[in-house]
């Protein structure tokens, strides 16, 4: 069990580096009770600086709400902080069950599909991690060349907190940067982790379901109309073995993908309201690379869904078409069509209320379109 679990996750190195980075670990519950939680010190000192920069961003909207410009950005730091505690949140409480998909999930595939998915995911943590270092780099240095300008401490900052303490100070301003390290890192690595791992696992079931269209078309060439089930009781087999897997899947994500969902609509609406409301002090590169980040996470969810719906639908019509029904005899049609009926039923992945797919992000593009508009009117009638 180990030793197989071992190697499948050799094709997860980039979630097992991120994961890592927090103290986590995706092997199985060892003997001794360890869960995935192998280093807690380390995690906890995230998560507690996470949840306090949360609270310096809240007291910030707080004291800030009639100002909309400085309250959406607020509102765009605060939610993806939420949304980093509330997946790994989920994740934890649903780690078992994660690593039994792991283990059954990992069948012989091809190279050239496991190698794409490994460079979409170094891909996608490339832009997590030019986000986080971009955050904290791009001010850093703005405050170190007006320093070298004007021989004045003034620091520069892209986050909009309400913080306890005085940050003027340099060795305050230090011990900031270094909270902020913890914030930064548990985002882009919860970011990274969680993320990608769904990407896998849409991947991996889009797999298994091509493999059984390519066994069934194999199969109907060397098809025996002298046995009672033509030989299609192993494929039909692995069908429900499937079906009961995307089951399994769809329960332990469902939670973190309606997460995403709720957050991400409000998120892309403070995202836009940056480009087209800009004030002074504008972190442009991170907010290139934030907007790199969100793009791709609905990508991830929505397009990883709809390929697992699309890859169904086609094992489904290819065991209709292909199917030589006007030469079986009735008890043989009799017989696939439970199958035939169970294979025609749409395959959803979803998250809640919602049905992950493209009709889902044409209407979160709507809803982020609208609230953007919204904003866009009370900015232009309030503050200008």
């Amino acid at each position: 069990m180990f030793n197989l679990l071992a190697a499948s996750l050799a094709d997860l190195w980039t979630q097992r580096f991120t994961f890592a980075a927090m103290g986590l670990d995706l092997q199985p519950v060892t003997a001794a009770g360890e869960g995935v939680l192998r280093r807690p010190i380390l995690y906890g000192v995230m998560v507690l600086a996470t949840s306090f920069e949360l609270c310096t961003v809240c007291a910030f909207m707080v004291q800030h709400r009639h100002q909309i410009v400085l309250c959406s950005e607020a509102l765009m730091h605060g939610l993806q902080m939420i949304s980093s505690l509330l997946k790994m949140t989920i994740f934890l409480a649903k780690s078992g069950d994660l690593i039994a998909l792991i283990h059954q999930l990992q069948e012989p595939a091809p190279s050239r599909v496991v190698r794409r998915g490994q460079m979409l995911a170094a891909v996608y943590f490339l832009m997590c991690a030019g986000t986080s270092v971009s955050f904290l780099l791009v001010p850093l240095a703005l405050t170190m060349v007006r320093l070298c300008q004007t021989d004045r401490f003034e620091p520069v900052t892209s986050f909009r907190v309400l913080l306890p303490y005085d940050v003027t100070q340099p060795h305050v301003y230090a011990l900031d940067c270094c909270l902020m390290v913890f914030v930064l890192a548990f985002f882009c690595c919860s970011t990274t982790g969680v993320d990608t791992l769904y990407g896998w696992f849409a991947l991996g079931l889009s797999s298994h379901y091509r493999r059984l269209t390519a066994q069934l078309q194999q199969h109907l060439l060397h098809c025996d109309p002298t046995r009672q089930d033509l030989g299609l009781r192993e494929l039909f087999a692995q069908h429900a073995r499937l079906l009961a897997l995307v089951a399994r899947f769809n329960a332990a994500f469902r939670a973190i993908a309606f997460v995403e969902v709720l957050v991400i609509c409000v998120l892309y609406c403070s995202v836009i309201c940056q480009y087209i409301m800009p004030h002074t002090d504008q972190n442009f590169a991170f907010l290139g690379f934030f907007s790199m980040v969100v793009t791709t996470q609905l990508c991830i969810y929505l397009f990883g869904a709809e390929q697992v719906r699309l890859e169904a639908e086609r094992f489904s019509r290819q065991l209709y078409q292909v199917m030589p029904w006007q030469g079986l005899c009735p008890s043989h049609r009799r017989l696939l069509l439970l199958p035939l009926q169970r294979a025609q039923r749409d395959m959803v992945l979803g998250a809640y209320f919602f049905d992950l797919g493209r009709p889902l992000l044409v209407w979160i593009f709507r809803t982020a379109g609208s609230f953007t508009t919204l904003l866009n009117a009370l900015y232009a009638k309030y503050e200008t």
